[in-house]
């Protein structure tokens, strides 16, 4: 049964990839256009009020944003049983990098951050994120520890009993991008709505 449902866990993730990558094809490479004819060195951040260092399993070891110095880091915070909003988000990621330059996708770093441990193991993460895109990395950690990190970066997440349903439970989550700078810094977000839109050209500025 779960061999079943990871199949068609897989199809319907490959099937809106395809989707979605149809639908955004032509609207991010305006957006790399017209970065490129707008660029800027400028690394503004948003303050010293949100982000910050932090360090998490994923299936491989340890992820540790203070090894990323050099690179440009989106972050995302969702669940990998999350039925659309994150397999969107995640998707518009991969889709906008996969479109980019390589010069381009060799300074960035895609994270996915699981909010739910109890239900996503690092091997299933590791194997969602590579859904998506081949360098995104997957991982969690002990919910004392997310919510910490949660708050660190602005985001929310809760939790809700579902009556009558094999899942038990579902989560509700913020739906948002974190561009953490070369230096370590939060630069920017990008809103579920704007990702199409606005991340090529947000990614082009802090990699120049």
């Amino acid at each position: 049964m779960h061999t079943i449902k990871g199949k068609l866990i897989s199809i319907f993730i490959l099937c809106m990839l395809i989707l979605i990558g149809s639908i955004s094809y032509l609207t991010l490479n305006k957006g790399i256009h017209k970065s490129n004819n707008n660029s800027s060195t400028s690394q503004n951040t948003m303050g010293d009020k949100l982000g910050g260092d932090f360090s998490l399993p994923i299936a491989d070891g340890e992820f540790r944003l203070a090894d990323y110095r050099g690179k440009v880091v989106v972050l995302y915070f969702g669940y990998a049983s999350c039925p659309d909003v994150c397999p969107t988000a995640l998707a518009l990621l991969g889709n906008t990098l996969k479109i980019m330059p390589k010069d381009v996708t060799d300074q960035i770093q895609p994270l996915f951050i699981s909010v739910d441990p109890a239900r996503d193991k690092l091997p299933t993460l590791k194997q969602y994120g590579q859904y998506f895109h081949p360098s995104l990395l997957a991982g969690t950690t002990e919910q004392a520890k997310i919510d910490t990190l949660v708050r660190q970066y602005g985001a929310f997440y809760s939790f809700t009993t579902l009556e009558n349903s094999a899942m038990g439970y579902s989560v509700d989550h913020s739906s948002r991008l974190y561009l953490i700078n070369k230096n370590g810094k939060l630069a920017d977000t990008v809103s579920h709505a704007d990702i199409q839109q606005d991340l090529a050209q947000k990614l082009l500025k802090l990699t120049n």
